[in-house]
Formats: structure tokens, C-alpha cells, sequence
């Protein structure tokens, strides 16, 4: 597009980008705007989205970028861990960018190992104040009875995230990691084996199924998820795994208070209690804070529920 045909109107918009421009790396600023750009030219998208896409997208570069001085980085964020803790850290990136759109499928947008730890590890270990603060009298009580320790299911896990980095940085807990395609836990179980991760275990199936089964219903002190969905249609798939008095913890970005109250209704009806929204340590896809919205099981979930297959997305609670 021409200068000639530039609307005055983008003006601001443009000057909002050159900004945030200058305040990204190059290389990365450049690889934005040229996808962005040939995005806008397959829909026939203005200057003005065009360019204000480019700002979006810019500013959560920049906040990754500038990260590394700031405890939003993963280098602060893995302080606490031990030496052989980061080398599995690392072991683990290393083998999502191996396994990347080989046999099982595509597993991240990350382009390098260091993008792996910065965007997903870092972004996994932001929940660790929450999680902690939650099972601190829960772990004293396991250790005064010589209990089998915390217990967490991640609700379909993917590559891993927040499962795998929270496995590593806590092994005393143990982890359950739920996904529905076959390929994916292939992956997982690899991860596991070769980071001799023995306080994971993978499970192949659908969050529907697997939550009607004695092994898995109301049996986790924490069920958390990563997957973009409502949270009236994550509430149905996450809080049947938890146990009464355990917690569904769920990664949202700052602005929830629309999603959380349409989501009232169905956390009712499935034994939640009251929800709070807490800070986390990490920035979202959008540029701004992540939060953990906590939802405490108080109450069994009906025998009916979760639905079938399906049912939650269609006919959300």
C-alpha cells in the first residue's frame, strides 16, 4: 500500500507501532510485520489493523524482550530450582523443538529452545506461588501422616504446558497430564522416560471419560488447564477431577470479570465454591498479565456429570 493511499486516520496508529518497534528486537519486529502483512493483504484488512495488529503483537515481543532484567523472566522464575533441575528445564525445550511437526504433530509456535523456556517454561512456573500457597497446610498434613503427597491433573496438556515444568520443579507432587490425541501423549510419554520424570504419569483419553473413572474423579488436590476455552466450558471438563476440598486453578489473562460471571452458574452445579482472581508473574499472549482464577471444590460433582463428549461446548453449563 502507497503512501498515497494512506489514510490519515492511521496516522496514530502508526505512530503507536514505530514506538513499539523501536522497542523490540529487529529480527523479531521484522518477522511479525511481514506475517501480519501478508494476513491483512488475504483479507483485504485497512492500514489501520494492519498496523494496529502489528502493535499487539510488538508489545507482547517487547515485554518478552525486556523480560530478561525483570522477574518476569524465566531465569528469575528457575533461580529457585536446583542445577539439575534447569538441565531437565532445558533437556525438556530441547525436546519439543526435536520433536516439533515430526510424528506428533506440531507442539509450539516456538521458534528456539530459549523461546520454549521464556514463553511456556516461564509462563508454567508463574503458577507455583499460587499452587504452593494453596497446598501449604495440604502438605503439612501429608508429611505429619506420611501421606502420598499432593496430586495435580493437567486437563489437556499438549506438549506439556504447565505439567512438565511444574513436575520438574516440584518432584514430590505427583502429576497426572490428560490429552486427547494420541500423538501428543506419545510426546509426553517420551519427555517422561528421557527426563526420568517418575512422579508423572500420562494419560490418553478425553476429560469426559476419564473423569467417570474411580481412578480419576475427585481424586486431585489441584486441576489445572491451559486450553483457550470459557471457563463455564473448562469448569465442566476440570472441576469433576477435583477433590472436596481440593481446587480447579485456571491461566487467564487480566481482564476475567465477564467470563467469571457467566461462568457462576456452572460452577454451582458442579461443587465449586467462590472464585477469586489472583496475580501471576507472567504476561499474556495480548501483552498484559496472566492471572489464576481459583475455584475451591466444596461440593461433589453430580454423577452426571461431566457430559458426553461434546455436550460442554455445545450446551455450556
Amino acid at each position: 500500500m502507497t503512501d498515497a493511499r494512506r489514510d490519515s486516520r492511521d496516522e496514530p496508529a502508526m505512530a503507536t507501532y514505530a514506538t513499539l518497534a523501536m522497542r523490540a528486537t529487529t529480527t523479531r519486529v521484522a518477522r511479525c510485520k511481514t506475517i501480519a502483512d501478508r494476513c491483512a493483504a488475504a483479507m483485504g484488512a485497512s492500514r489501520a489493523s494492519v498496523v494496529e495488529e502489528h502493535a499487539r503483537v510488538i508489545r507482547r515481543l517487547s515485554c518478552r524482550a525486556t523480560s530478561s532484567s525483570s522477574s518476569s523472566s524465566y531465569d528469575a522464575k528457575s533461580a529457585s530450582l536446583t542445577e539439575r533441575q534447569r538441565e531437565k528445564m532445558t533437556m525438556y525445550a530441547a525436546l519439543v523443538m526435536r520433536e516439533n511437526r515430526g510424528e506428533h504433530g506440531m507442539l509450539t509456535g516456538a521458534t528456539s529452545e530459549r523461546e520454549v523456556l521464556e514463553e511456556h517454561a516461564s509462563d508454567a512456573l508463574a503458577l507455583l506461588d499460587v499452587f504452593d500457597g494453596l497446598m501449604r497446610d495440604r502438605v503439612n498434613d501429608v508429611n505429619d501422616e506420611g501421606g502420598d503427597g499432593v496430586r495435580v491433573m493437567d486437563v489437556g496438556s499438549g506438549a506439556g504446558f504447565p505439567g512438565i515444568p511444574l513436575a520438574i520443579a516440584r518432584p514430590e507432587w505427583r502429576f497426572t497430564l490428560l490429552d486427547t490425541l494420541r500423538k501428543r501423549t506419545s510426546f509426553l510419554e517420551v519427555v517422561v522416560r528421557e527426563l526420568g520424570l517418575t512422579n508423572v504419569t500420562v494419560v490418553w483419553g478425553r476429560a469426559e471419560d476419564s473423569a467417570k473413572e474411580a481412578e480419576h474423579r475427585e481424586s486431585y488436590d489441584i486441576v489445572t488447564a491451559r486450553a483457550v476455552a470459557e471457563m463455564r466450558v473448562l469448569a465442566e471438563f476440570c472441576l469433576p477431577f477435583a477433590a472436596n476440598g481440593g481446587y480447579w486453578v485456571s491461566a487467564k489473562n487480566a481482564e476475567v470479570e465477564a467470563e467469571t460471571r457467566d461462568s457462576l452458574k456452572a460452577i454451582a452445579t458442579l461443587g465449586g465454591g467462590d472464585l477469586r482472581v489472583e496475580s501471576v508473574d507472567s504476561i499474556g499472549p495480548d501483552g498484559r498479565p496472566r492471572t489464576a482464577v481459583v475455584c475451591p471444590k466444596i461440593a461433589p460433582t453430580p454423577e452426571k456429570y461431566p457430559r458426553r463428549a461434546g455436550m460442554a461446548k455445545k450446551r455450556p453449563l
